[in-house]
């Protein structure tokens, strides 16, 4: 393994999941440890932009880098998801939740599986348009979520609920949009990835058997 900077930055991501997990549910008054939360999971936002830019750039992309990245990124991106969704208690958006949690995680299961087979036959799919605007829909969704939840931890006196809890919802109800938006890219980009790679087998098959 080798030490350079876009892997520091993707362990940093990788150390920065229990972090959010941790202030996010501890029950800091006046949502603190939310808002805390919230800075921590941008700046491993950032570095996720900025480990790939400076490893393409620089010539930096190692073996160790393209796995543990994939790590640091469905394990931020996956935490945040579950504790938003299920931070407002509500029936109907928990149920939601787990739907969007589930549709994420089984496309990248899928996607996983997909790039395994691929890559013993020594075949690269690159990575289409569709996941690359579906994490960035999914990551906004979970900071305006962060946020909702945060500023619904400030609301404690009876007087401030009734000022505040109208706006605030418009604040869940854009989060909530953004993360069905992403959900629905994550279908999108299943199956767009899943026709590539089927297409990509069956012309190294007919390659194969033209040699032979």
């Amino acid at each position: 393994m080798k030490w350079n900077v876009p892997n520091i930055l993707t362990m940093i991501r990788i150390a920065c999941t229990p972090v959010v997990v941790l202030l996010f549910l501890l029950n800091i008054p006046y949502g603190i440890g939310v808002f805390v939360a919230l800075g921590v999971y941008i700046l491993a936002c950032i570095t996720d932009f900025l480990d790939g830019y400076i490893a393409r750039k620089y010539n930096m992309v190692t073996d160790f880098g393209k796995f543990m990245d994939q790590i640091a990124d469905k394990a931020i991106t996956t935490s945040a998801m579950i504790l938003v969704l299920l931070a407002t208690r509500n029936v109907a958006v928990t149920w939601l939740g787990v739907v969007i949690v589930l549709t994420v995680v089984l496309r990248d299961t899928i996607i996983s599986g997909i790039r395994m087979v691929a890559a013993n036959k020594k075949i690269v799919i690159a990575a289409d348009i569709f996941g690359k605007v579906k994490s960035f829909f999914l990551d906004i969704a979970s900071m305006i979520l962060m946020l909702y939840v945060g500023l619904a931890a400030c609301l404690t006196g009876a007087e401030n609920a009734k000022i505040g809890a109208m706006p605030i919802e418009y604040i869940r109800c854009f989060g909530l949009a953004l993360m069905i938006i992403g959900a629905a890219l994550a279908i999108i980009s299943c199956v767009n990835y899943s026709i590539k790679a089927v297409q990509a087998l069956k012309e190294s098959s007919e390659e194969k058997e033209k040699l032979q």
